[in-house]
């Protein structure tokens, strides 16, 4: 099979090729980091100006598209545009994020808390662009893109084409080696100096679905080779841990020998080391994803179990 990328040079898409190994794979990228893998072509160039490069992924003739990092609709039409008439299948990577509950969750959704895990037909957010500020942010603001990143408006795009067949597969939070959101090295930093962590009594039993990323990487290739037209997939690992739950796995794997320590909500300390979520509000709010499909339809099952990721994590930050 013809595979093109649309990024792929960070944290998940490297393991993607690797997943995808045996394939002819194209990777489009900006350049800043370069894929070293055998076998694999390099095409450098600037997402916004994707449509220059259309006679080049042309050439390549790809079976599939992979759009690892579609960030709203108007990034999403440019991909359609440009691919438009080339192939028949696109494959795009969105986020758990576009569920109410991350609405929630964070405090831009007026609905009640729903602790049942998401399924790929569960509401959606009615409010779009969920990390714009009553303010704009400033031209040199490193975060300005989040003004404008939304992963609801691309799905949209993506599944009304007529004549592209696009699977969409939404992952949870995702962590390993190379995570650029650091989300396992603040517990680490505390653990190896044998200090307690403090968690609020709300925060130490919120639940949220996570994925290790060589695991990840395994379900986006299933999605790209036999995901079905117009067909939505969550993936993430069955195991939805309490926060408290995966501050003890992870202190299990390297002797931490003090304890989670729970405080009472409100008291200005113990919430989860996440960078990711410097908006939440609601901790009452789990995250949690069904992930029936991927395993029933497509066979997912993962290919590194829990010790053994926390295990390559932890090695990672010490």
């Amino acid at each position: 099979m013809r595979i093109l990328i649309l990024g792929g040079t960070r944290f998940i898409g490297p393991r993607v090729i690797r997943a995808l190994a045996g394939n002819e794979i194209a990777v489009f990228h900006r350049g800043s980091t370069c894929n070293k893998i055998a076998g694999v072509s390099n095409i450098c160039g600037c997402r916004e100006d994707l449509g220059s490069y259309r006679a080049i992924f042309q050439a390549l003739r790809p079976d599939v598209v992979l759009d690892m990092i579609p960030q709203n609709g108007e990034d999403a039409q440019i991909v359609v545009d440009t691919i438009k008439g080339m192939t028949g299948r696109l494959v795009a990577v969105s986020s758990g994020s576009v569920y109410r509950t991350f609405g929630v969750m964070i405090g831009t959704e007026d609905a009640p808390v729903d602790n049942t895990p998401s399924k790929e037909e569960s509401p959606l957010r009615s409010r779009l662009f969920p990390y714009r500020a009553s303010k704009a942010r400033s031209a040199n603001d490193p975060q300005r893109w989040l003004d404008h990143y939304d992963k609801i408006p691309a799905e949209r795009v993506f599944l009304t084409q007529p004549d592209i067949r696009c699977s969409i597969i939404r992952l949870p939070m995702v962590y390993g080696p190379n995570d650029p959101d650091h989300r396992c090295a603040q517990y680490l930093r505390l653990m190896l100096a044998q200090q307690p962590i403090y968690l609020q009594e709300t925060v130490a039993g919120w639940r949220n679905s996570r994925a290790f990323v060589d695991n990840v990487a395994e379900a986006i290739a299933q999605v790209v080779l036999r995901g079905a037209p117009q067909r939505v997939y969550n993936a993430a690992e069955l195991d939805d841990f309490t926060e408290a739950e995966w501050v003890s796995r992870i202190g299990d794997r390297i002797g931490w020998r003090s304890a989670v320590c729970r405080v009472p909500d409100g008291s200005g300390v113990g919430r989860p080391a996440i960078n990711e979520f410097p908006y939440c509000t609601n901790f009452a709010q789990h995250l949690r994803m069904d992930t029936t499909r991927i395993r029933h339809e497509l066979g997912y099952v993962e290919t590194v179990p829990l010790e053994k990721a926390l295990e390559s994590t932890i090695r990672h930050y010490t």
